[in-house]
């Protein structure tokens, strides 16, 4: 009887020295919305300011960093391309591997040379997708994005309304964070900072990683 309870109580210790061990394994956790296994932005196809068709086979080699705006945009959309801006300052020589890809959801004022004017001015490395009604409506219910027309006062006159927020691909194009507008500029480099130093993952699959 003594044996046995000798060696419940080394079952129960190693136990809970495992339990232990498990709970101090550190967990990365990211200033944005972990959106890994939510299924979004996977299938679409867009073409770029250039003419070239887009899709998720190109984010691949960099994080990436992608939101839906308009060139007439007064504040949201300027504002995170100058973040973004300075989000790269902060990553020094390691800059090039964030690519900014902007979606624009005003197709019919945004052609795609307004668009590449629009974003080369804030970053010359940045992409501009410029597709048709059908292709921006089929791309947005990828992400779940919403854009919406506002009209203005004067006839012909008006606004866009969108998903204020970028979307945050790791290194291999797999879609990982959601970053709110307004999030501080450090913590979205931090953020960055993080998918960039990421060391590749044999296995496509990691939600079970990260969940």
């Amino acid at each position: 009887m003594a044996r046995k309870l000798h060696l419940s109580t080394i079952a129960i210790s190693a136990a809970t020295l495992l339990l232990v061990a498990c709970a101090a394994k550190p967990k990365v956790d990211y200033y944005g919305k972990d959106i890994t296994c939510e299924a979004l932005g996977q299938h679409w196809t867009m073409p770029d300011s250039t003419g070239v068709t887009r899709s998720p086979a190109d984010l691949n080699g960099k994080v990436t960093y992608l939101f839906f705006g308009f060139t007439s945009c007064p504040d949201v959309c300027p504002t995170t391309m100058v973040e973004l801006n300075r989000v790269k300052h902060l990553m020094g020589s390691d800059a090039d591997k964030l690519q900014v890809i902007f979606v624009t959801v005003d197709p019919a004022r945004d052609t795609p040379a307004v668009a590449e004017t629009y974003v080369k001015a804030f970053d010359p490395t940045a992409t501009a997708l410029v597709g048709d009604d059908a292709q921006l409506a089929a791309m947005a219910a990828s992400f779940k994005a919403f854009y919406d027309r506002e009209e203005g006062k004067h006839p012909g006159a008006y606004s866009m309304s969108h998903t204020a927020g970028g979307y945050v691909f790791d290194r291999e194009g797999r879609l990982r964070l959601f970053a709110p507008f307004g999030m501080p500029v450090e913590q979205l480099f931090s953020d960055v900072q993080r998918l960039t130093l990421e060391p590749t993952r044999p296995n496509p699959a990691i939600c079970d990683a990260t969940g």
